[in-house]
């Protein structure tokens, strides 16, 4: 008799456990509702860093007056009227001058987008320069070229994390580099500015560390370039014509100076 109760409680106790072991395995089981963030709902997360960023005790605007603001629209819309096909997203671009004596630019997918005050100042020396810069970043911004990291806030983001979060690797990089070859072909910018560009940043890597991240990668972003250009223009490379830049150009980088 003891022994047929005790195999009745060995056998009750065994089904309570397949029972707890079920009801747990079903709670932690995800909702049929769950799913991965979309590319819509990822790009407005990214975008809504640009409040903690500018919230940040340690970022400062500079004040970007009127004619400033309307010069540096001109020359985007430039960029939208010759490249209309490329250019589907033709909204307002928002510019952001930080006040950073390190030189840095970035965007986000909301066509904001950020320069240092100290880029401006020391490397920027012509209009063809800044169209480059432009045109990297009005590219990123319209096609969406961000690395796919999720974070939660914190209250504030300073520049050198904001950077790292929006850094892309070489190959990536190299291909924004040849659609901004089309894109300033396509106003009449002569190319060797944008290689000059890259050229300036390898020269002077140890200064553009911050945008950089690993001083290497400029070096073979320069040489992939200079390979696609080779493959990509007949014409034997010479040095560039010393060409004036306009005065509404002088005037917006004498105001950052100032």
């Amino acid at each position: 008799m003891k022994k047929i109760l005790l195999i009745i409680s060995l056998f009750i106790l065994s089904s309570c456990s397949l029972i707890s072991g079920q009801e747990d395995k079903k709670d932690l089981e995800l909702p049929k509702s769950y799913s991965e963030m979309k590319l819509d709902d990822y790009v407005d997360h990214l975008a809504s860093f640009k409040r903690s960023y500018l919230s940040s005790q340690e970022v400062e605007q500079v004040f970007i007056s009127y004619n400033d603001k309307k010069y540096l629209e001109s020359l985007v819309d430039n960029l939208y009227k010759k490249n209309e096909l490329f250019f589907a997203d033709r909204s307002n671009v928002k510019f952001y001058i930080i006040k950073d004596s390190r030189p840095f630019h970035f965007s986000l997918p909301d066509k904001s987008i950020f320069i240092s005050s100290g880029l401006l100042k020391k490397y920027i020396k012509s209009e063809k320069l800044l169209y480059c810069l432009l045109t990297y970043e009005l590219i990123r911004s319209e096609k969406n070229i961000y690395k796919k990291i999720q974070i939660v806030p914190t209250g504030s983001i300073d520049t050198n994390r904001m950077i790292s979060l929006l850094r892309l690797d070489t190959k990536t990089k190299v291909e924004v580099h040849k659609w901004s070859f089309y894109i300033l072909k396509r106003i009449g910018i002569d190319i060797d500015n944008y290689l000059s560009w890259l050229q300036l940043q390898n020269r002077n890597s140890i200064d553009f560390s911050t945008q950089i991240g690993d001083l290497g990668s400029i070096s073979r972003e320069e040489a992939l370039f200079k390979s696609f250009l080779i493959k990509n223009t007949s014409r034997k490379r010479t040095t560039m014509k010393y060409e004036r830049s306009s005065r509404q150009f002088y005037n917006f980088i004498n105001g950052i100076k100032s």
